[in-house]
C-alpha cells in the first residue's frame, strides 16, 4: 500500500526546497556547451516558478538537448512531469540524472517517492536507504523511511528514522507530528507531548496535532484543556470530523457525569453543546427530549 494512498501524497510537492533550485542553477557545469543553455534554464526556471508548467517545459527539453548531461535539467523535467501526473516521464528523466551521477539525491529522493507512487515499497526503502548513505544527515529519506514504517504500524521503526529525519532538520512540523503519533501508539505520552507541541510551536494551526494532544490532555483526566485544543481546532476548520467527534463525546460524557451527580440543567446545557458542535448527535438529541420532560 503507497504513502500517497494514506492521505500524504501532498508531502511529495511540499517537502521540495527552493533552495535546491537555486543552488542547483548557481551549480551549472562548466562544460554547458553554450551560453544558451543557462539562459534555458534560468527562463525555464522562471516560468516554473510562475507556474507555466507547459513553458517550463518546453524550455527545460530545449536544454538537455543542447547539454544531454545537464542534471538541472533533468531533474526540472523530473519534477515539472510529475506535477503533471506524467509519472513515468518523471522517473525516466531522474533516472537519466542517477546515470549520470548516481549521487545526486535529489533525483534519488523522487526516484523513492515514484517507486512509493507505485506501491513498490521495497524498491524505495532501498533507495531512501542509498540516499542516507550518500548522505547520513538527509532529512528527507529518514523521513520517508519513518513515514513508511508509520502507515505500516512498526512505531518502533517509525521512531528510530523519525527521531533522525527531526535531528537533521529540527524546524520540520510533520516531522514532529509523526514522530509523536509513533511515540502515542507506544504509549510514551510524556514524548509524544513534546513533539506535538514542537509541531504546534512551529505549525501553529495544525489541527491534527491540535486534535491529537487533546486526546492526551482527555485521557489524562484534564477535560477542559483538551475541549480547549478541539475548540481550537474547530476554529480552524469548522468542518473537521476529528474535532467535532472528539468534543461531542467529551460534552456527552460531561453530561453523564452531571447526571449522575444528580446536577440534571447541568447535564442538559452539556447535551446543548454537543448540539451546537454535532447537531446529528443522537444519543444527545435522544437524552435532551428524555430529561426535559422531568
Amino acid at each position: 500500500m503507497s504513502v500517497n494512498r494514506q492521505g500524504d501524497r501532498r508531502g511529495i510537492y511540499l517537502r521540495i526546497r527552493v533552495a535546491v533550485l537555486w543552488a542547483a542553477i548557481i551549480a551549472l557545469p562548466a562544460s554547458a556547451p553554450a551560453t544558451d543553455v543557462n539562459e534555458l534554464i534560468y527562463t525555464g526556471a522562471d516560468y516554473h516558478y510562475r507556474g507555466d508548467l507547459d513553458a517550463a517545459i518546453n524550455t527545460f527539453e530545449a536544454a538537455v538537448r543542447l547539454a544531454p548531461a545537464q542534471e538541472f535539467a533533468h531533474n526540472q523535467l523530473g519534477l515539472l512531469y510529475a506535477k503533471k501526473g506524467q509519472f513515468d516521464r518523471a522517473y525516466n528523466e531522474f533516472s537519466t540524472v542517477v546515470d549520470i551521477d548516481g549521487r545526486n539525491t535529489f533525483a534519488r529522493l523522487w526516484l523513492g517517492i515514484l517507486r512509493l507512487n507505485r506501491g513498490e515499497m521495497t524498491p524505495a526503502i532501498d533507495m531512501f536507504r542509498t540516499i542516507i548513505e550518500i548522505d547520513p544527515n538527509h532529512a528527507d529519506a529518514y523521513y520517508f523511511l519513518g513515514t513508511i514504517y508509520y502507515f505500516r504500524h512498526d512505531a518502533a521503526s517509525a521512531i528510530e528514522y523519525l527521531k533522525k529525519a527531526r535531528d537533521a532538520d529540527s524546524e520540520e512540523a510533520e516531522t514532529h507530528y509523526r514522530l509523536a503519533r509513533a511515540f502515542h501508539h507506544l504509549d510514551m505520552i510524556a514524548n509524544a507531548t513534546l513533539e506535538y507541541q514542537r509541531a504546534l510551536e512551529i505549525r501553529p494551526n495544525d489541527s491534527k496535532a491540535l486534535n491529537d494532544l487533546g486526546w492526551i490532555q482527555y485521557n489524562q483526566g484534564r477535560t477542559e484543556a483538551a475541549i480547549s485544543l478541539w475548540r481550537k481546532s474547530l476554529k480552524i476548520n469548522s468542518r473537521d470530523r476529528d474535532a467535532i467527534s472528539n468534543l461531542a463525546k467529551a460534552y456527552n460524557d460531561l453530561a453523564w457525569r452531571a447526571l449522575e451527580a444528580g446536577n440534571r440543567l447541568e447535564a442538559i446545557g452539556h447535551w446543548n453543546r454537543t448540539l451546537a458542535v454535532h447537531p446529528g448527535n443522537k444519543a444527545a438529541k435522544f437524552y435532551l427530549e428524555k430529561y426535559h420532560r422531568r
